[in-house]
């Protein structure tokens, strides 16, 4: 009975001194330094290089089943003068600028269509449309602003300059635009 109490003893502390054996050997194994990073760092530049391999394959496949030919590339297009401007957002209105030129029968044809994108613009080529036949709609009071300005300011400067003459020039000129951007004679205005 002690005999096999000490085998079995022996067998236990072999076995106990393999584990730590096992483990002292990978301990060594290791070094001083550990090569986890590296080792790590190689498998990840391994499954870049195939995953990149894998997919020049894919490519090179797909570009043998299309078609070859020559590549089509974008070019600008010119816009001419005969096609009408889109714009984003705006009015439409080149097709009034042009009948505005026109002093023959066909600027008495009424217009087919307006261009509008937007509940303003849509509004705003209505209220166009629906003007009486006599009335000229004015579609550019910002061309007549200068001179309609010039002609306030020369005639109501003699008028401020009695009303007001503590006031150097400048501050009477300010006055008279304050004036002139509420006036009915104000071409944005009308």
């Amino acid at each position: 009975m002690f005999k096999q109490k000490a085998e079995a003893a022996a067998q236990k502390a072999a076995g106990e001194s393999s584990k730590k054996a096992a483990v002292e050997d990978a301990e060594w194994a290791k070094g001083s330094k550990s090569n986890a990073k590296k080792e790590e760092a190689e498998a990840r530049k391994a499954d870049a290089l195939r995953k990149k391999a894998e997919k020049d394959a894919l490519l090179a496949a797909e570009e043998r089943t299309l078609p070859s030919g020559p590549k089509k590339t974008k070019t600008a297009l010119k816009k001419t003068s005969a096609a009408p401007a889109r714009r984003n957002g705006t009015l439409n209105l080149d097709q009034l600028d042009d009948n505005d030129d026109n002093d023959g029968p066909e600027a008495s044809k009424p217009l087919s269509a307006l261009n509008a994108t937007g509940i303003d613009n849509a509004l705003d080529v209505l209220s166009l449309s629906t003007a009486t036949g006599g009335e000229k709609v004015d579609r550019h009071p910002e061309r007549r602003y200068k001179a309609a300005y010039a002609a306030y300011e020369s005639r109501r400067m003699p008028e401020l300059e009695q009303e007001l003459k503590g006031l150097r020039r400048q501050q009477r000129v300010d006055v008279i635009r304050k004036e002139f951007e509420r006036s009915a004679e104000n071409p944005f205005n009308q």
